[in-house]
């Protein structure tokens, strides 16, 4: 065993080896993830206890609530006598917390000596935190929430420790996954351990690779530590931490508890799936493993991407996925399925626009001759996606946004040919012709009997609005000729102001300049009801796609009481609008699937309002908000 006094030259060492090797980039480029309050103290989800002696603790959480004495909890400084150890003293802070991780935090605090790479750091003893003797960190990511204040050392290495024995482990750069609301708030991180481990991509370890391995493997105590980069004068010193987790778990098959309250538990018997979208620009699902957890968890439907992308010269008698551009989407429907979860499909249709964005439809479709070149590729990868999915009962957004915005006044109509950039669509020659549409249809129906097969658009939920009156219109109208279309996608991204009322994004002319109108949550909810009874009437099903209710928080200051009883009140609000619209599935047999845009505010959607986010029932660190236990209360009725 090495002395206590030798520990800190370790430290001090690893640092400066640390901050040799370039930052790693940070994980996220979203927009900042604003603190959110806790409404449920963060424990330890159930463990698995094998047959060996290192405990295997798949989800761990804990925010330092009922901490009062932190030596006690295992959670000491190192106290030596090198000239880079920092006499340092941890102590539970009342004032400086994540909001989102509780009401108490962990403050690290010393005089930092002048030598470079001096540091502070906190030692946890996984003896103490879980009542084991050691931990089995090899398929596991760590996260933490770090807050250093403004006039403390802008310039700081963070760096993660492991140990056993006598054998020490430094983990690779640690990665930012949100950015503070500004400097010194709290950002949160993560390291993925289960890569450094596989890769064996520590930063620096005493012993052998199979000495690090073990040390990974069972690890007995663990630092979190800030080192400064450049020599200075000696100065007192600090950092905060909340909100430590650890998380390893299979994404393929996510151990779900069913002896707790969830979502998925209560929505299981109803007439319609729930979920949340699981596949976006990060690929969330598939890269943080805490929403793969909440993904599986708290929801039953796996997003399959807007469409598998087609090549230029693709061999048209070839169904199958080999090509490594389809890895991706693979792995993603092997999620879902190894979940138990339902498919829910973007089709090729969701193709239009032009640009240089890899969405948008590019020059060589453009230029397909039309109807019959580009009509032979719309239906390919129509059975294509559709084929891939048979006997599954998924539900399939044949086309996606497929209605230009009345913004010229010229009244909604089909996206088509005719036009430019994000309102042009390959699949119509004019505003008029839906001949592919209803082929798509048709070929959908051929190769699936028992998919569901639906169009989806925005601002067409509530019924009076110009586009829900065309969409229901141009549906209903299909239904009437015999095309084998089964219902619309609602997709509902709302912004909720202060007052309760909800500004909608309405693309018409008469709003187009403001960008805005606004309207009372409960109209806004009585409109919807009654357009769901309107496509019941017509033998059409809805399905709710994309709901999100971003609240302003940019005139908000968290760190007063005053703050975080205005941001309660507004959390309400959203609670409301979450819950109403979860009712209206609740008592419309039509309605075949509540799917929120996003689970947690950690990542934040880009919002053409400014100032509004935070638009999730989990906070950014998983908590459940009011809205999610409006929600589990209206599924338990």
């Amino acid at each position: 065993m090495l002395s206590k006094r030798t520990i800190p030259i370790i430290l001090a060492g690893i640092f400066f080896l640390s901050s040799c090797v370039p930052s790693a980039p940070k994980a996220s480029t979203l927009a900042p993830a604003t603190e959110a309050p806790t409404l449920a103290p963060a424990t330890e989800a159930p463990t698995i206890t094998p047959s060996s002696t290192t405990k295997v603790v798949p989800v761990y959480r804990n925010s330092f609530e009922d901490i009062t004495d932190p030596a006690a909890s295992g959670i000491t400084s190192d106290h030596g006598n090198t000239a880079n150890d920092t006499h340092s003293s941890i102590k539970i802070a009342l004032e400086n917390v994540d909001f989102a991780g509780g009401k108490q935090a962990l403050e690290v605090s010393g005089t930092l000596p002048g030598a470079q790479y001096s540091y502070l750091a906190a030692d946890f003893s996984v003896k103490k935190l879980i009542g084991e003797d050691t931990l089995d960190l090899s398929n596991k990511t760590i996260g933490f929430s770090l807050s250093i204040p403004k006039d403390v050392l802008p310039l700081i290495h963070l760096n993660i420790l492991l140990n056993k024995d006598d054998i020490y482990v430094s983990l690779p750069d640690v990665a930012q996954v949100s950015e503070p609301i500004s400097q010194g708030g709290w950002a949160d991180y993560q390291e993925y351990v289960k890569k450094a481990y596989e890769d064996k991509s520590w930063g620096w370890t005493n012993g052998s690779e199979a000495d690090a391995m073990d040390v990974i493997e069972h690890c007995e105590r663990f630092w979190i530590g800030i080192s400064r980069t450049n020599a200075g004068t000696s100065t007192e010193a600090k950092f905060y931490l909340d909100d430590l987790n650890w998380i390893g778990i299979d994404i393929f098959n996510v151990p779900v508890d069913n002896n707790v309250d969830s979502l998925r538990k209560y929505a299981a018997n109803k007439h319609f799936t729930f979920g949340f979208f699981g596949n976006n620009g990060n690929n969330l699902a598939m890269n943080d493993p805490w929403y793969s957890y909440m993904y599986v968890q708290e929801g039953a439907v796996n997003v399959m991407p807007h469409y598998f992308y087609p090549k230029e010269n693709e061999d048209y008698s070839n169904f199958d996925y080999d090509r490594p551009e389809d890895a991706q989407t693979i792995r993603q429907f092997k999620i879902g399925e190894g979940n138990h979860m339902a498919i829910f499909g973007y089709g090729i249709g969701a193709l239009y626009g032009m640009g240089n964005q890899p969405w948008l439809t590019p020059q060589w479709i453009q230029n397909l001759a039309f109807p019959d070149a580009t009509k032979a590729l719309l239906l390919y990868h129509i059975e294509k996606d559709v084929r891939y999915t048979k006997g599954k009962n998924p539900i399939w957004l044949l086309f996606n946004e497929f209605i230009v915005d009345n913004f010229d006044g010229l009244g909604p109509r089909l996206k088509n040919r005719q036009l430019a950039g994000y309102d042009y669509s390959p699949w119509a020659a004019n505003k008029d012709d839906s001949s592919l549409i209803k082929a798509a249809f048709v070929k959908a129906r051929e190769v699936d009997p028992g998919a569901t097969l639906m169009l989806n658009d925005y601002d067409d939920a509530d019924i009076g609005a110009e586009k829900s009156e065309f969409e229901y219109t141009f549906a209903s109208g299909l239904k009437n000729e015999g095309v084998p279309i089964d219902g619309v996608g609602f997709e509902m991204h709302n912004w909720i102001d202060p007052s309760g009322k909800l500004a909608l994004w309405r693309k018409q002319k008469q709003y187009f300049y403001s960008n805005n109108t606004f309207m009372d949550m409960d109209t806004f909810l009585k409109n919807v009801n009654l357009n769901v009874k309107r496509y019941a009437s017509a033998g059409l099903k809805v399905a709710f796609t994309e709901v999100e209710g971003q609240i302003k928080i940019d005139d908000i200051d968290l760190t007063t009481p005053a703050g975080r009883a205005e941001y309660d009140k507004r959390l309400q609000w959203q609670a409301k609008y979450y819950a109403g619209l979860l009712k209206i599935a609740l008592e419309n047999d039509n309605v075949v699937m509540f799917h929120s845009w996003g689970i947690t505010d950690r990542y934040q959607n880009v919002s053409p309002w400014p100032g509004f986010g935070n638009g999730f029932i989990f906070d950014k660190h998983y908590n459940p908000k009011p809205a999610y236990f409006a929600m589990l209360d209206e599924l338990k009725k």
